[in-house]
């Protein structure tokens, strides 16, 4: 006997918490009494004080109410629903390709032409077996084993190589008989879906038809009376060929929430268009090794209509492959099992034979067809879930708690009643008075609340974190306070919060907790930047961390891809942001401002060399602005090259050290020279013009630089915006990083044509490759080449010689300010290795110079960006003879390049007299190089 459950009402309606008036009530009590009891034991109804306590509990419980709201009303905006604080499911959830089953997923969605017929019904992804040789006494590699002219060269195989087996789908009518041009579309399309997401340190070699292995089923079957044998035939040629290469269907989101995934397991992989494919279902459809008759058997009985099986064997079509034994045939490897048409099927009814006709059977199996293009259709528009719909309340609506009170305390909109004698109206002015602190923090509550959904936006640009909103319906509020802005909430903020608001440091810790939703952290890096860059580190910081939050689903979707080499035009090889998914994480992840592939050398800063009086070499520096413009130079000159970048850079830090709100402060009043605003001295000419001039905070009687000496500001106006301007270029914009990420498998020689549609290859080399030696001689020419193919750590390698599989090489510009910091390079280099995916080695290199310097590196990154930039479009063009020169030269350029470190002193431990300075000392025993 069932159970009658039955619904009922709890008799604890208390809640104990902000929406219990009986509960802040008592509350407020016992507060009362703790503070006040010797002196207030009147708590009943009737005392003012408990009055004024009760409407107070009454206007919280409306705060509790409103915030106990869905979150989904809370976060509801009119203009973007609740899109403004979360990633939706098919945005954050899906991933680039990462192994075969995504790749598969990703080539299977490829439709034929413009319908949503399937391309490809089915493919796999086989790694491929590419050995090289190597001479291990010269370091030379070969493709062949004569290549060398060695007896017994050493050999690897290249990894992360694959080829890709294709079978053909809907619209080809079979391999033999397919239409060769939608075969080349299909390729093309492939092709593309493959390039556009490549991993790293990855490549496609070919694509390869799959080639079939034909096998003959008989067999004799007795169907139940009432079957109708046309169908039962046409679900068993389905079943047993579905059985041989099983296929893969695209399911809705609701049949695979049906089928018990959820959220994370659905959306994982690529986001395909067609909908989306049950990874156990697409695990179980590789190649069969073997056919085992049973388990034919088992899918013919699965039928309805089948009764039994009377006989059934097979075997193969050409007459060469017979089964082992009766029960078993074994498939060719590579190779799909497909039926053949000298199976045969028969049908009875008990003992009366049947005959098939074949027409019928056609047309079941085009409505079998038909059913699961209809399935294919819906999956295809039953992609995305559903976000919850919020609805939309005014939070901020606040009604003042001075008209809630009774009319005898003449505090509402009625006022006194009776005798408004001057003893009445000051008593309840004075009220007024004390009730409106209460009035303003409720206020401010009820406002805030209606800013959750900013504060905790991803793409805000919010400048406050503090809010509050203007008082109304108040009887006489003007005889209560003076100077009241009521017509503008921000100014209102400003004018009561200013001073208490630090919206930087604030906002930093609202966007901490923004990232720490992907469980990211910034605390190393803030850490950093405040040794690096002082006061303006906050600021700095928490534009990265805006900058990374906006990006974020790019940076978390392609943090294992590799660049597409396949897009021809300039536009996409250089001065682009096409580049590895891993660069554009890392540059985020180190702030680095500008990460396109672009000539990082062609800095903004101009280090000038000329010679003095005394007929010595000097240097003086500039820094220019996007437009070309000088925006800041040096006042003194310099004997050493680094002296000089070292003054620049003292130059932009002291510029930068001024908080935002600050400078737009003291930017307020007009000037008249000779006013300081941070380390920024304001001069004025004798004609009345404006120039600045940069101080050294230590000893502000120095000038290390000017802006605008030669074109100074005429107006207030123009002088305002000038330092405005300058201090977001140099805190914002300004930037001499960049980032460099060389695969190294893209430089592989392959004997393969390049512009062979079914193969994708590099060029064939002479003997520009070299690879480690097993002694420390050099080669005959006196080059030892293994600069290239070692990692950075000595001695890390010894028996290695495979200088393509999963390696990369970073570069660097090492002379910039921050990568020129040995701590921040020790942990640029950490972060690099942390988000390259854990199987690829990095050689990191900081290399240097600027175009135009004295040479201290020889000019390395300038000449590396020339061969790197020649090498890219050489690639994407299948230029396959200049291509080999532009790969020579690129592996010569890359074995060229030398890191550079910041000058230094050395000297023993003793170090005393150098106070606590320790900038550019290297100490005996202690100092890392």
């Amino acid at each position: 006997m069932s159970e009658n459950n039955h619904v009922s009402i709890s008799k604890k309606v208390e809640t104990e918490d902000q929406s219990d008036f009986q509960f802040l009530r008592k509350t407020g009590i016992e507060y009362i009494e703790t503070l006040g009891g010797k002196l207030w034991t009147d708590f009943n109804s009737h005392d003012p004080g408990i009055t004024t306590l009760e409407i107070l509990s009454y206007a919280i419980t409306d705060l509790g109410m409103r915030m106990n709201l869905n979150i989904e009303d809370i976060l509801y905006s009119e203009n973007n629903g609740i899109d403004k604080q979360f990633f939706k499911a098919e945005e954050i959830l899906p991933s680039r390709p990462l192994n075969e089953l995504d790749y598969r997923k990703l080539f299977m969605d490829i439709n034929l032409k413009s319908g949503t017929a399937r391309a490809v019904k089915n493919c796999w992804l086989v790694p491929r077996v590419e050995a090289m040789y190597a001479d291990c006494k010269t370091g030379k590699l070969g493709l062949t084993k004569d290549e060398l002219g060695v007896d017994n060269p050493k050999s690897f195989n290249i990894k992360g190589l694959y080829d890709l087996y294709v079978e053909y789908g809907e619209g080809f009518e079979s391999d033999a008989e397919a239409d060769d041009c939608d075969k080349s579309n299909t390729r093309i399309k492939i092709l593309e879906a493959y390039n556009a997401n490549r991993s790293l340190c990855e490549d496609l070699v070919e694509i390869k038809t799959i080639e079939t292995q034909e096998i003959a089923v008989c067999a004799r079957i007795e169907v139940v009376n009432k079957a109708d044998e046309e169908l039962v035939h046409a679900k068993v040629l389905t079943s047993i060929n579905n059985y041989l290469s099983p296929e893969v269907h695209f399911y809705s989101l609701k049949q695979m929430v049906d089928k018990g995934y959820t959220m994370d397991q659905i959306f994982d992989g690529p986001l395909l268009n067609n909908g989306f494919i049950d990874t156990e279902e697409l695990k179980n459809s590789q190649l069969r090794k073997e056919v085992r008759l049973s388990d034919i058997i088992s899918e013919i009985m699965k039928i309805d209509g089948v009764k039994e099986i009377k006989e059934i064997s097979i075997a193969g079509c050409n007459g060469s492959l017979k089964p082992s034994d009766e029960w078993l045939l074994c498939i060719d490897s590579g190779k799909k099992p497909v039926l053949c048409e000298l199976s045969s099927f028969s049908y009875t009814k008990g003992s009366l034979p049947l005959n098939i006709n074949s027409k019928k059977v056609n047309e079941y199996l085009q409505t079998i067809e038909r059913e699961k293009e209809v399935l294919r259709e819906d999956a295809t528009l039953n992609k995305v879930p559903d976000l919850p719909e919020g609805t939309s309340y005014d939070l901020a609506n606040y009604a003042t708690i001075l008209n809630e009170f009774p009319d005898v305390y003449g505090v509402g909109v009625s006022g006194i009643i009776g005798n408004p004698d001057v003893t009445r109206q000051a008593l309840a002015k004075q009220l007024q008075g004390y009730l409106l602190f209460f009035d303003k923090v409720l206020a401010s509550y009820f406002k805030h609340l209606e800013k959750v959904k900013d504060i905790l936006s991803v793409n805000s640009d919010i400048k406050r974190t503090y809010f509050t909103q203007a008082l109304k319906n108040i009887r006489d509020f003007d005889t209560l306070v003076k100077d009241y802005v009521t017509d503008d909430d921000d100014k209102l903020t400003d004018s009561l919060y200013e001073e208490l608001d630090n919206s930087v440091e604030r906002r930093n810790q609202v966007l901490d907790h923004l990232i720490s939703r992907f469980a990211e952290v910034f605390s190393d890096y803030t850490f950093l930047m405040k040794s690096l860059y002082g006061v303006a580190a906050d600021e700095i910081v928490l534009k990265n961390k805006e900058m990374f939050l906006q990006q974020y689903k790019t940076l978390s979707e392609d943090r294992g891809l590799g660049y597409n080499y396949s897009l021809t035009s300039e536009s996409s090889q250089w001065n682009t942001d096409n580049i590895s998914g891993a660069q554009k994480r890392i540059a985020r992840l180190l702030g680095i401002k500008n990460y396109k592939q672009r000539n990082i050398s062609n800095s903004p800063v101009l280090i000038i060399k000329s010679t003095n009086t005394n007929g010595d070499d000097v240097y003086k520096w500039k820094v220019k602005d996007a437009n070309g413009n000088v925006v800041l130079c040096s006042v003194n000159e310099y004997q050493l090259e680094y002296s000089a970048t070292r003054a620049l850079n003292e130059a932009i830090y002291q510029t930068i050290q001024i908080d935002q709100e600050d400078l737009e402060n003291s930017l307020e009043n007009d000037f008249d020279g000779g006013e300081v605003i941070g380390n920024i001295r304001i001069h004025k000419s004798a004609n009345g013009n404006f120039y600045l001039e940069i101080l050294d905070d230590s000893e502000p009687q120095n000038i290390i630089a000017t802006h605008k000496l030669t074109n100074p500001y005429t107006t207030q106006e123009t002088l305002k915006k000038g330092i405005l301007d300058l201090v977001e270029y140099l805190k914002y914009d300004f930037t001499e990083e960049g980032i460099f990420l060389v695969e190294h498998l893209m430089l592989k020689p392959s004997a393969k044509d390049y512009n062979l549609v079914d193969g994708i290859g590099c060029m064939a080399l002479e003997d520009t490759f070299i690879v480690m030696f097993d002694d420390e001689e050099d080669t005959e020419d006196g080059d030892s080449g293994s600069n290239l193919m070692d990692s950075c750590e000595e001695d890390c390698e010894t028996d290695i010689f495979d200088p393509y599989s999963y390696r990369v090489s970073v570069v660097l510009p090492g002379y910039t300010y921050r990568f020129s910091d040995p701590d921040f390079r020790r942990y640029a280099e950490t972060v690099i290795r942390q988000e390259l995916p854990a199987h690829v080695l990095a050689k990191i290199c900081w290399v240097g110079d600027r175009q135009g310097e004295i040479a201290t590196a020889q000019s390395d990154l300038s000449n590396f960006e020339k061969t790197f930039e020649k090498f890219l479009l050489d690639k994407s063009r299948s230029a396959v003879n200049s291509l080999s020169n532009s790969t020579k030269e690129l592996i010569l350029a890359l074995n060229d390049l030398n890191n550079i470190y910041r000058p230094g002193r050395l000297l023993d431990c003793a170090v005393e007299d150098e106070g606590n300075n320790l900038d550019g000392i290297i100490i005996l025993g202690q100092s890392n190089l």
